[in-house]
């Protein structure tokens, strides 16, 4: 995971020698070499240097789409939470039940095709519907608002304001961490998917998924223009999902070992 966010964050000029945009028709397919450790494509561009540019595209749809998801679904289980039972948990929640029964791939493709495709945020926002933190937040909130720590603190005078600052939000935040790092994996997956369905991010933007669909009609004569990109979503999700179980494990250690007791 650090290997990716290091090819991401640092000018991708400054780790591999050209653009992910430049065209060399007459070094077109060629196999994996020193001077192309990933080959290159049917226009002659470097794999590699699309794979780097593509995590970058990759991780900052991630990070937008969590982001958004945390901000409106955190927010929104939180008030419904802290008022549960009330009208306004009751619409909040019926909203998210609306939301969620779709399948999140089907709802993010009616979202880009609304929204259109052309811009990244677009994208974002489309996969931003998928993680249910709403619920997650709310199932929480619900338990610790009975807490005494919360009726003393109501009994000094606390404002409600005050409340969910102090004493609500920093118990809400260990599962909201370890949902947003799994939910991170889930939205890999889903814009390579959105790309694949040429839905996803654009062109010129570099992505995983446009990759994979680019290269499949070459998989029998060029099989490393697949094979790379495929890697490279399959290393990430894998990475995430450890770096996600090793965060869930630290926050909750007898829930992590529970299932290796005797």
């Amino acid at each position: 995971m650090l290997f990716v966010l290091f090819l991401a964050m640092l000018a991708p000029r400054a780790v591999v020698p050209y653009g992910s945009l430049t065209i060399h028709p007459a070094d077109s397919f060629l196999p994996p070499s020193v001077a192309h450790p990933a080959g290159t494509d049917a226009l002659g561009r470097d794999v590699t240097s699309e794979l780097v540019y593509g995590a970058r595209t990759t991780l900052w749809v991630g990070a937008a789409a969590i982001l958004v998801a945390l901000t409106v679904g955190a927010s929104a289980g939180l008030v419904a939470g802290f008022w549960g039972g009330s009208a306004v948990d009751e619409l909040i929640m019926r909203l998210v039940d609306v939301v969620y029964v779709f399948p999140s791939i089907v709802l993010a493709l009616t979202v880009v095709a609304v929204l259109g495709p052309e811009r990244i945020g677009s994208v974002a926002v489309a996969l931003a519907l998928g993680p249910g933190y709403a619920s997650l937040v709310r199932s929480r909130v619900l338990s610790i608002r009975e807490e005494e720590f919360i009726a003393a603190a109501r009994g000094v005078g606390a404002t409600t304001m005050r409340i969910l600052r102090k004493h609500i939000v920093p118990h809400t935040v260990d599962v909201l961490v370890v949902r947003s790092v799994a939910g991170l994996s889930g939205i890999i997956l889903a814009e390579a998917t959105l790309s694949f369905l040429g839905l996803g991010v654009q062109p010129p933007n570099p992505s995983w998924g446009r990759m994979l669909r680019e290269s499949f009609r070459y998989l029998p004569s060029a099989p490393w223009l697949t094979l790379m990109p495929a890697l490279a979503i399959f290393l990430t999700v894998f990475a995430v999902g450890q770096v996600g179980e090793a965060i869930r494990a630290g926050l909750h250690p007898r829930t992590a070992t529970k299932g290796h007791q005797p």
